[in-house]
């Protein structure tokens, strides 16, 4: 461990004197890919292992299951589509509307994300009905619970919002994913 300290702390130094791009590391050009490759490699690993565990999926109403996205995955609403297509091209883990109890309550958070880079877990909701009130009442409903039990927006909660006039947009997607994830 302390040698891969070590080996990073070059990385970062060299990187400070040269500025060197963190994308251009681990190309095969690099002279640093043989140092960082098995840094990275663990992670993933993690990831894919994250990944290929099975996970129990919601199951209420499958008939709603209507738009297929890049990875392969049936999702609920176009909204839902452009993130999803956005995490996968962005090689970004995650699993959709993956079981997450809470006391005794299942929720199914649109999607379960791991971060591809320090592992942590985050939870992407999108609230994609807010100009509906019993929606709306739900939604903050559901944010009261889940910052009952530590699960808070901005820190690992990404909450996206829609109403009839105000649709989400792949640009506003990237964004979010950039700032967290990138």
């Amino acid at each position: 461990m302390l040698q891969e300290v070590n080996i990073l702390e070059i990385c970062i130094r060299s990187y400070d004197k040269h500025k060197i791009k963190s994308s251009t590391l681990l190309e095969d050009s690099s002279r640093y890919k043989e140092l960082l490759k098995s840094h990275f490699q663990s992670y993933q690993n993690i990831s894919r292992e994250w990944l290929a565990t099975e996970y129990i999926q919601n199951t209420k109403h499958p008939e709603h299951l209507i738009h297929k996205t890049l990875s392969g995955h049936n999702v609920r609403s176009k909204s839902e589509v452009i993130i999803s297509n956005a995490l996968f091209t962005q090689k970004i883990p995650y699993r959709y509307e993956c079981e997450l109890r809470l006391d005794d309550i299942s929720f199914y958070p649109d999607f379960t994300i791991i971060h591809p880079k320090n592992h942590r877990i985050f939870y992407w909701e999108h609230f994609g009905m807010m100009s509906n009130s019993a929606y709306r009442d739900s939604a903050f409903n559901k944010l009261k619970i889940y910052g009952d039990h530590n699960i808070i927006p901005s820190i690992n909660l990404i909450t996206t919002y829609e109403t009839q006039t105000n649709p989400i947009n792949s640009k506003k997607v990237h964004h979010i994913i950039e700032e967290y994830f990138l």
